[in-house]
């Protein structure tokens, strides 16, 4: 029989995550806000990183600056459409919002609604790669 490194605290861990997003699914569908992008510069850019380059979600008002810094930083999930609100709502109270997306070297989360499928990808991140990608964030 094939042995795996899987400890009981990583099966809590896993199936905790998966309870937790089961259960607040239909909630976060019913309430979602939708903030929109009047009077904003809101969409996908690209920042310039070590190794390349990195997307990320930016919006910030859409009149002459400077606007102070917030940095956005996704859940387990990736940039998706909550996240994405998030930085619209910081840009109407003017900030320049921006949150990069940590995973995309490992791979695209923001679709994946399984957390079975997303923890491999989240596990392949190192952490020195997360904090460089949030330096070079802002």
């Amino acid at each position: 029989m094939p042995t795996t490194d899987f400890n009981r605290r990583k099966f809590l861990v896993t199936k905790l995550s998966m309870g937790f997003a089961a259960a607040t699914l239909p909630i976060t569908a019913q309430t979602a806000i939708h903030t929109g992008s009047e009077g904003l510069t809101a969409g996908e850019v690209s920042l310039p990183v070590s190794d390349g380059t990195l997307p990320a979600y930016r919006a910030m008002p859409a009149k002459d600056g400077p606007f102070p810094m917030v940095l956005v930083v996704q859940e387990i999930f990736g940039v998706h459409e909550h996240i994405k609100d998030l930085c619209r709502r910081l840009a109407k109270a003017g900030y320049l919002a921006v949150a990069p997306e940590l995973y995309a070297r490992q791979g695209d989360v923001s679709k994946i609604t399984n957390m079975q499928d997303i923890m491999p990808i989240v596990a392949k991140v190192p952490d020195a790669q997360v904090m460089s990608d949030l330096d070079a964030a802002v």
